[in-house]
């Protein structure tokens, strides 16, 4: 019965994303055709979609189409095209006075933002999941404040705006231009505190809720029978504040056969009062797992990953090897490491080894999230044991520095120390095993083979699933905070109203640092990122859905105004062109001029296409080092 709810769950998401767009592009259209229809003009084809008619039919003047590639529609008036016949009658579009063709150009996008506002509303009336306001990891941007905020803060405005949502936050800060330093007012353990946080690329703004929300607490285990339940939180242990997964994990399983009272808050749909919490004790009981650990020492210091808008980008590349920091002979990706995160805002000088030369890049990290220095780089996992420190695991079980891996259980081709593929073939370190685990591992020192196993060591920790958690291989599985709320009617329509235009506002700003560099192309979406997040949000709440709709619906109405040839901005700039030429006694511009103009537009859009396509791609896929 729950594999078929699950189906008809996803069923029922997908017909409400292709419900969705298709009601967005829907109204666009309209928007022309209503317009047209109120100028005298004729419109010969009304299409939802491109490509082939699934259906059609014809009513007066207008053949209907619904076509077989939904990514779009268009409508097609008389004398729109080219290559039409124009003869001049009244009811071609080219008879028609720029005012009038202005009107029917902007209709379109008109439409799209009009619709913004009841979805808006409508979003809000029904509820969707929020972030809270309270601080679980902190952004780039926070961590770099005059006063970093830290984890447990609790915004409540910026720049004299109430904020209630960490979504809210970010809307906020986006919408500022980049270098602004805007005041923000949160509360630290009760006591109000002001900062002023620097407006930056979105992606600096990445502040993130509590991630301590448990996932189906499965009945009859200790956790449903005391009553927590889906998404409740992990507010505390022992009385300790715990705002992120990663904390409450490595303190649970720490607690083998140990009493623990765990303070769990379930939030208030109206966030009238987060501030109380359930007592939940537990009795841990003890399992033993068999674990070989990460050691970052064994890991050669070797670019993989260059994050763009990061100190290192345009200064290391892929594949390049740091050989030493300000003169310190740097030896493993630990190494490294050690002296970029101490020192946030110095700058360093590398020397790098890149395709057999020598390199001397000068860099200075910034300060993370958690307020070390970063320099936006990842590692490249490769088959040499760079740094192996006496007494560590891999010393102890016979490897030393600079061993070069051969094979592990018997597979060679390519294989690195975290394994040729995960799935088929084991990695050196991060095993984690309910029984004892030997890896084989053939490794060549000095030209000669030597022939190691790799023992997993026995660790005793608490049962977590035992308990109730959902685990993985014993290790807590929990999510953000993104409570369902639902505001009262009044609330819902006052902010349904401001939604839109805080969205438009921030929409172009984000416009306007992609041309001026402040904002990075690679965040743009096209088709396929817009269904995944559609369907995403679907899955999330019908409220949240209908939100992300408004989100499109604004960014479709401004993107076709844009003065790009071939969408609607286009055609006005071609007005605009005919415009002036009248002033000076001169006619529109020629079909020659018009078509190049379309051309144009035609092969840039076409190249965005592409360009969002490989950003969809490289997005589902993850970041490769």
């Amino acid at each position: 019965m729950q594999l078929i709810s699950t189906w008809l769950g996803n069923g029922w998401n997908a017909v409400l994303v292709v419900i969705g767009l298709g009601m967005i592009i829907f109204l666009h259209e309209l928007g022309h055709f209503l317009m047209a229809k109120k100028n005298g003009v004729r419109v010969e084809i009304f299409s939802l979609g491109f490509g082939q008619a699934i259906y059609k039919f014809r009513r007066g003047e207008t053949e209907y189409r619904i076509a077989w590639l939904p990514l779009g529609g268009y409508v097609k008036m008389a004398g729109e095209s080219l290559g039409d016949d124009r003869k001049g009658e009244p009811f071609e579009l080219t008879s028609k006075t720029p005012w009038q063709r202005f009107q029917i150009f902007v209709a379109g996008a008109v439409m799209n933002l009009i619709l913004a506002f009841p979805l808006a509303i409508l979003s809000y009336v029904v509820g969707k999941c929020e972030a809270p306001n309270v601080i679980g990891t902190p952004s780039i941007a926070d961590a770099q404040a005059e006063e970093p905020l830290r984890a447990g803060d609790v915004i409540v405005e910026v720049d004299g705006r109430k904020i209630d949502s960490l979504d809210k936050y970010r809307i906020e800060m986006i919408r500022h231009a980049s270098g602004t330093r805007v005041p923000v007012k949160f509360v630290r353990g009760g006591i109000p505190m002001e900062t002023r946080v620097t407006a930056q690329r979105s992606s600096f703004h990445g502040t993130s809720p509590p991630s301590t929300a448990l996932v189906d607490p499965p009945q009859g285990k200790t956790l449903y029978e005391r009553g927590v339940r889906e998404k409740d939180e992990i507010a505390k242990i022992n009385g300790e504040d715990v705002y992120t997964q990663e904390r409450a994990d490595s303190m649970l399983r720490g607690m083998p056969n140990q009493k623990v009272t765990l303070s769990m808050r379930r939030r208030d749909p109206r966030f009238e009062d987060d501030s109380k919490l359930v007592e939940v004790p537990l009795d841990l009981v003890a399992k033993t797992w068999y674990v070989i650990g990460m050691d970052e020492n064994i890991i050669e210091p070797r670019v993989g990953l260059v994050v763009d808008h990061r100190p290192a980008a345009g200064s290391l590349e892929p594949g390049d090897l740091i050989v030493k920091i300000d003169d310190k002979p740097i030896k493993s990706w630990a190494g490294m490491k050690e002296v970029v995160e101490a020192s946030a805002g110095k700058a360093l000088k590398f020397e790098v080894l890149r395709d057999g030369k020598t390199v001397w890049p000068t860099i200075t990290p910034m300060k993370n999230d958690v307020g070390k220095g970063a320099i936006g780089v990842g590692q490249k996992d490769g088959a040499v044991f760079a740094d192996v420190k006496e007494g560590s695991f891999y010393y102890r079980m016979g490897l030393r520095s600079g061993d070069k891996l051969i094979s592990i259980d018997g597979a060679e081709d390519g294989i690195t120390l975290q394994g040729l593929e995960r799935k088929k073939i084991p990695a050196v370190y991060r095993i984690r095993e309910e029984h004892p685990k030997t890896i084989h591992l053939v490794v060549g020192r000095n030209g000669e083979k030597k022939e190691i196993d790799l023992v997993a060591e026995p660790k005793v920790e608490a049962d977590l699933a035992s308990a109730g958690f959902k685990t993985d291989k014993g290790m807590l599985i929990a999510g953000d905070a993104f409570p369902f709320r639902r505001r009262p009617f009044a609330d819902a329509v006052k902010i349904g109203f401001q939604e839109p235009v805080d969205i438009t506002v921030m929409t172009i700003d984000i416009l306007r640092k992609l041309v001026t560099g402040g904002e990075s192309a690679k965040g743009l979406s096209g088709p396929l990122g817009i269904i995944r997040a559609s369907y995403s949000f679907a899955q999330r709440n019908f409220g949240n859905f209908v939100w992300l709709l408004c989100l499109i619906t604004v960014n479709l109405g401004i993107f076709n105004l844009l003065p790009i040839p071939v969408l609607d901005g286009g055609h006005n700039v071609l007005l605009l062109i005919e415009v002036v030429r009248k002033w000076f006694g001169k006619g529109p511009p020629s079909e020659q001029f018009v078509a190049a103009f379309q051309y144009v537009g035609l092969a840039f859009i076409l190249t965005l296409f592409v360009f969002v396509t490989y950003n969809d791609i490289s997005n589902f896929f993850g970041p490769r080092g």
